[in-house]
């Protein structure tokens, strides 16, 4: 009985083992216990997506103390006798911060990677400021956000960031990285404007747009942008989450930031939305938003009034003709202006024509018989004739007008190297 024991088990064992062998290595291995079990596998997901996204390990190690070696000995030590590393050339990034130094090294391997010497040494600088601020779990994240916009780069446009060409030092960290950068989200209230129930219904709403159009339509709040501008915030949180269909990246965002009395907001456009979202329809949208609810406080009925609005300037733009200069959409006001304006022009028309008659009837006083209407002898006629003695025309030029159209839109380029349209309100 026990012979037959232990060869099931040893068959246990062998069935298990290629199994384990097989597992996917830890993105972030947490040896000096600086973070909490929650934040340790938050940035786990979030360094996992990353390796899968871009193909490439991206890996954060934190020590105690690397003994005698050196860090660059120990990173080098720990690539080597590790799974880590993707592809033909194992593309693998690694992050070690050793505690009682209060230090840290990152190094890369493969070939075309993201990481020139100049961004590695711009990530190391953004990571230190972050450490000094205090909250490991933060400054980590952090870090990996700075990773996310330095794949992103060499994968849009093909050309890393270098000495040449880094992104502005007080630029926000890509916000893409609030959420887990495999989740696709088409609505974050980072501002918490909105009701479980609301926030439901509206990404609902969203959704249908997106599927519908063939474009992401996207809608973020927040408290505040930072250091970075609307557009500049706007732009990389769409930019940097993945959003946009298609090899053009077609989508919009609707950004609305309360950092001031009443909230205000951004609208990004890309790819084929910088088409049907013109300058001149952003700002109607944006007034629009804004009477329907945003300034009031009424954030779902003004987010409802947006997501309304993008379905109808969709479809305009199926004809070929999107909402511009001079060819904006009537709102129920503009109707009732129309109609009160028509009757009061009717009212005024009407009064000058009846008083007019009424002053050419005062002379005129009632007769009792036809007769009375008469001069006897008044009216002989002893020959008619009809003869043509000439005409007279006028000529008067009638200019004609352009209908529609005009306005466009204006672009501009993001820290991503995209071109996005825009506007704010």
């Amino acid at each position: 009985m026990k012979k037959i024991i232990c060869v099931l088990s040893a068959l246990v064992l062998i069935l298990l083992f290629p199994v384990s062998a097989l597992a996917a290595p830890a993105m972030f291995v947490d040896e000096a216990g600086l973070l909490r079990a929650s934040d340790a596998a938050a940035l786990e997901r979030k360094l996992a997506a990353l390796s899968e996204k871009y193909l490439c390990d991206t890996v954060v190690v934190t020590v105690d103390t690397v003994g005698e070696s050196t860090q660059q000995e120990y990173i080098e030590h720990l690539y080597m006798n590790s799974d880590y590393g993707q592809g033909e050339d194992y593309k693998c990034l690694i992050l070690l911060y050793v505690l009682d130094e209060d230090a840290w090294r990152i190094s890369c391997w493969g070939e075309d990677t993201a990481f020139t010497n100049a961004g590695l040494n711009f990530i190391s600088q953004r990571l230190g400021e972050d450490l000094a601020d205090g909250g490991y779990a933060e400054a980590f994240i952090n870090y990996a956000g700075w990773c996310e916009r330095f794949y992103a780069q060499e994968a849009i446009i093909g050309i890393p960031y270098d000495e040449n060409f880094l992104p502005p030092v007080d630029s926000a960290v890509p916000a893409v990285l609030a959420r887990d950068p495999d989740a696709l989200s088409l609505l974050a209230d980072e501002a918490g404007l909105l009701s479980a129930a609301e926030a439901a219904a509206l990404e609902g709403k969203l959704a249908a747009l997106s599927d519908k159009w063939g474009m992401d339509v996207v809608v973020v709040t927040v408290g505040s942008t930072g250091a970075a501008s609307p557009m500049e915030f706007a732009d990389d949180w769409f930019d940097y989450g993945g959003y946009g269909q298609g090899a053009s990246y077609d989508g919009l965002l609707l950004l609305i930031h309360t950092d001031r009395d009443p909230p205000g907001g951004w609208i990004s456009t890309c790819g084929g939305a910088i088409y049907v979202f013109t300058d001149a329809g952003i700002q109607f949208i944006g007034k629009q938003i804004k009477a329907d609810g945003l300034d009031s406080g009424d954030y779902a009925a003004a987010l409802d009034s947006f997501a309304g609005w993008c379905d109808e300037f969709f479809a305009q733009a199926e004809t070929g003709k999107p909402f511009d200069v001079g060819s904006l959409p009537k709102t129920a006001g503009d109707h009732a202006r129309i109609v009160l304006l028509g009757l009061a022009l009717g009212l005024v028309i009407a009064w000058f024509v009846t008083n007019g008659m009424k002053k050419k009837l005062k002379t005129v006083q009632k007769k009792q018989a036809a007769a009375d209407y008469l001069r006897p002898g008044s009216l002989q006629v002893l020959y008619a004739n009809e003869q043509f003695l000439y005409k007279n025309v006028t000529r008067v030029k009638q200019e004609t007008s352009s209908s529609g159209g005009g306005g466009g839109s204006s672009t501009h380029t993001s820290s991503s190297g995209r071109s996005h349209g825009g506007g704010g309100f």
